[in-house]
């Protein structure tokens, strides 16, 4: 069985490898807290970086590359987009390879105790302020919707 290290990817990492091919990763079963949690085990795992916005369809994006135990390099990106929590390769069809690499890196980020933290966006679709808290590995989400729904709707 492969060994992997997983790192935040390098610039010049970045500007070699592209990823577009994006996925659910909870496919459409996971609700705000799932989403919520997911983020904060991706800070524990690989920081914060400048990709954080308030806009809840491009909330993160962390670029990562995972290297087997063979030298081999392996890019990703972890982000959250229109459907939640997703993964982007550079391919939509991967080599068994990419797929143990991708499955190890989702693990990996899963097996982390969550960060705390606080995060208050805009879901502009409906639109909604959501707020995530993760405190003591403890999820909750707090959503605002607009007096005048029904003008969504």
């Amino acid at each position: 069985m492969n060994k992997y290290t997983f790192r935040n990817s390098t610039d010049e990492e970045i500007k070699e490898n592209s990823v577009h091919c994006g996925r659910w990763i909870y496919g459409t079963v996971a609700g705000e807290e799932q989403y919520a949690l997911f983020f904060g085990k991706v800070r524990s795992r690989f920081g914060v970086n400048d990709s954080i916005s308030t806009d809840w369809e491009m909330m993160y994006s962390y670029p990562v590359t995972v290297e087997d135990d063979n030298g081999n390099k392996f890019f990703f990106e972890i982000y959250h987009g229109a459907g939640g929590s997703s993964i982007a390769t550079p391919s939509e069809e991967l080599s068994p390879e990419y797929e143990m690499a991708q499955k190890a890196l989702i693990d990996y980020i899963e097996s982390a105790e969550p960060e705390d933290y606080v995060w208050q966006g805009v879901y502009e679709d409906v639109p909604v302020n959501i707020t995530y808290t993760v405190k003591d590995g403890k999820v909750r989400v707090d959503s605002e919707f607009p007096e005048d729904m029904e003008d969504f709707m």
